[in-house]
């Protein structure tokens, strides 16, 4: 798992890059970098999943999420999510496990046109964790040739911790609101979940996301106060 006081420093540091853009008396350009990050994840969703913020686990760089499955086996459905103050990026629906080589292909095929669409010409930094298929080295090649440094990430020009879900909106936000309200309608089979899935993202008003993005400036002085600890517990 890694030196845990080394992931303090880390998520200090991304704060301080965070906060680089920032003059003390001039709030609202933190609130404008916060808005120009596309925050990226992926969830799987079973068949009778249900969601249990109590009991998940965060603390590997191989991304487990918020699910607790009634069962192991049930089938399911691997999902790529961006999210901004913007709106949605996605949802994007991988077809088996998801690796370094189909994460590229939908980065190429499928995520950049998207963001393209939304931002036009606009710059924005794209994020995402540490996760292996985000860490292929051919993933990390397209970013830089296709960013141009503006990207956050593993070994990217700006370094994202591990053990952050407290400063990342999909775990904070999205992943638990949408498998909430996903499980609830109960779908019986992948094709009805994954429509239930576009369904409840397109559900998710602009107003709410743009909160969603303007609450990560208060998350990073709560973990400041917190030496850079987590602030809350999943």
């Amino acid at each position: 798992m890694g030196d845990v006081r080394l992931s303090f420093e880390e998520r200090k540091q991304v704060i301080k890059w965070y906060w680089k853009f920032e003059n003390v008396n001039e709030v609202q350009r933190q609130w404008r970098v916060m808005g120009s990050i596309i925050w990226s994840d992926e969830a799987q969703f079973k068949l009778n999943g249900t969601v249990n913020r109590h009991n998940c686990v965060y603390w590997s760089e191989e991304n487990p999420h918020i699910t607790i499955e009634k069962a192991i086996n049930l089938p399911g459905i691997n999902v790529w999510c961006g999210l901004s103050s913007r709106g949605l990026i996605g949802p994007f629906r991988f077809e088996g496990t998801v690796t370094g080589i189909n994460y590229l292909t939908m980065l190429a095929d499928s995520i950049f046109p998207a963001i393209r669409a939304l931002y036009g010409n606009d710059d924005f930094y794209f994020q995402q964790d540490g996760a292996p298929p985000h860490y292929h080295r051919d993933v990390r090649a397209y970013l830089d040739q296709n960013l141009s440094g503006q990207w956050i990430g593993r070994r990217g020009p700006i370094e994202f911790p591990a053990r952050s879900p407290d400063l990342t909106p999909l775990d904070f936000f999205l992943w638990g609101t949408v498998k909430d309200e996903v499980y609830k309608r109960k779908p019986r089979n992948l094709d009805i979940l994954w429509n239930e899935i576009q369904a409840v993202c397109r559900e998710i008003s602009l107003d709410v996301l743009i909160r969603c993005t303007e609450s990560v400036v208060t998350r990073t002085q709560n973990c400041i106060d917190a030496a850079g600890h987590q602030f809350e517990q999943y």
